[in-house]
């Protein structure tokens, strides 16, 4: 196989935690990078740019970071938790009070982030799907679709764990699961068979619990579901998905309804709660090679916590970076 392409630093994964990374290293003038996915792979989560679709209103940007953070921009905050980083997650709690997933849906413009990290990296992207990742003696071999990439460091930051959990997503699908590729070369993968399940996803659109604040839940009765309700009113539904999806699971069908909205629900299996473990400062067991994002086993090495994954993108990506930069 052919060598396609050498670089200092391959990023396997275009969603957030990718896109966040690549901007952090343009940012500091670290320019020599590759952003590897295939085609067909959205650039971050798609579900978060289709909620009109289903008649909910999505609080805008400007909105969302002014109530979060009381005025303080989005690099601002992002100081704050990296400076305090033992921390983060209970300080976001607290200054979102209500709404972290907020924080990162439209943080960067996928978009026009990719545009321009293309204008402003040396290589933009490689259309490819990795299907394996190996130590070599001075580099690391990434092998692609479309060839070989020699590289220094890899970043493992995929995403799309739910196409391989659901027959929903099959658009989605890869061929290759690279949470073998990351065993392969050398890092522990852990808890695979632990997965959490989504309660608001509507046509294979997921909702975050937030926006549906206004809503009430009932059954294909009316009834109303009691538990769901309050949790989504109390701000609290993105840590208790497993006893909204218990009580999901006493009916038939279930509606968000809001005056003549009425949006159907469904479970969906939403994200492996294991992944690459890494330390608290991204690195995996194996020199050289990071993770960052879903595929990751949560930051410090812990599990992932719901409704925290836009934290710890916004965090562990800067981490993650600094890292590469040295």
């Amino acid at each position: 196989m052919k060598t396609i392409k050498k670089t200092d630093v391959v990023i396997i994964g275009a969603g957030f935690s990718g896109l966040y990374l690549a901007h952090h290293l343009v940012k500091v003038g670290k320019r020599d990078f590759l952003i590897v996915a295939p085609d067909m792979q959205a650039v971050s989560d798609k579900s978060y740019f289709n909620i009109r679709s289903r008649g909910v209103k999505q609080t805008s940007l400007k909105e969302s970071m002014n109530v979060a953070s009381y005025g303080m921009s989005n690099r601002q905050l992002v100081n704050v938790l990296v400076n305090n980083i033992d921390d983060e997650l209970t300080y976001l709690s607290h200054i979102t009070k209500m709404k972290p997933s907020f924080l990162g849906a439209i943080v960067a413009r996928p978009k026009s982030l990719m545009n321009k990290i293309r204008k402003e990296s040396i290589h933009n992207r490689v259309y490819a799907e990795v299907s394996s990742v190996k130590k070599r003696h001075g580099y690391v071999e990434v092998i692609t679709t479309e060839g070989k990439i020699h590289c220094k460091k890899v970043v493992f930051c995929f995403g799309g764990l739910r196409a391989r959990l659901s027959e929903k997503f099959v658009d989605e699908k890869v061929k290759n699961n690279l949470f073998k590729a990351a065993k392969d070369v050398g890092c522990d993968v852990l808890y695979q068979d632990l997965v959490m399940k989504h309660p608001f996803y509507s046509k294979g659109v997921c909702i975050p619990s937030d926006d549906l604040y206004n809503f009430d839940f009932v059954d294909d009765k009316e009834k109303r579901l009691e538990l769901t309700h309050h949790l989504v009113r109390a701000h609290n539904a993105h840590h208790r998905f497993d006893d909204i999806c218990k009580e999901y699971q006493r009916t038939i069908k279930r509606y968000a309804i809001n005056r003549d909205k009425i949006i159907e629900l469904d479970i969906e299996p939403h994200f492996v709660l294991g992944g690459i473990k890494i330390n608290r400062r991204g690195e995996t067991k194996v020199k050289n090679v990071y993770a960052l994002g879903e595929c990751a086993y949560g930051m410090h090495g812990k599990g992932r916590l719901g409704g925290g994954s836009i934290a710890e993108i916004l965090v562990m990506s800067r981490v993650v970076a600094k890292q590469i930069i040295g």
